[in-house]
């Protein structure tokens, strides 16, 4: 079985056959942005993949057990949510949903 880091890698090659899609900085790591919007990074320090969703996507996720609320310097990120648990068919599909939002959000 693949670590966190090792699918989140195998993922990202995947995401960065697709047009428009490149790497760039987010919280001090390298994450996957669409047309200049981040939307997935591997938080090295927490061990977990982190996308950006949707607000009531990210809570439903919170809220099934699927992902965890993620905070920065204490305060709630509403639309960032962490994977720790490797699965590569939800996070396959997670990324694709968060690939999708940052393309909504770049217009």
């Amino acid at each position: 079985m693949a670590t966190a880091e090792e699918l989140y890698e195998d993922l990202v090659s995947e995401h960065l056959a697709r047009p428009g899609v490149r790497m760039g900085r987010m919280f001090n790591s390298e994450g996957l942005q669409v047309r200049g919007r981040v939307y997935a990074f591997y938080a090295r320090s927490r061990g977990r993949v982190v996308v950006k969703l949707p607000a009531p996507r990210a809570a439903a996720l919170v809220e099934d057990g699927t992902a965890e609320e993620m905070r920065m310097g204490g305060r709630r990120m509403r639309e960032w949510v962490g994977l720790a648990q490797p699965d590569e068919e939800t996070w396959r599909h997670l990324l694709g949903e968060a690939a999708a939002y940052g393309e909504e959000l770049a217009g």
